[in-house]
């Protein structure tokens, strides 16, 4: 028996989803404007993109 139901991991995954748009950017300024570059934390994407796969893992396995 799992301790959440399939309504929650759902929710979850739509929920961490819509955060990983809001992850905030790392901004690097060279010296020029143009130079400008604007990038994700590449190490809180990987672990956000690990925890939602981990979760649709568990939903699909309990989908029945």
């Amino acid at each position: 028996m799992s301790l959440i139901s399939q309504k929650d991991r759902k929710l979850a995954i739509e929920a961490l989803e819509h955060y990983k748009t809001q992850i905030p950017l790392t901004i690097t300024i060279g010296e020029l404007v143009s130079d400008t570059v604007i990038e994700q934390d590449e190490q809180k994407m990987m672990e956000l993109n690990a925890l939602i796969n981990w979760i649709k893992l568990e939903y699909f396995k309990n989908e029945n």
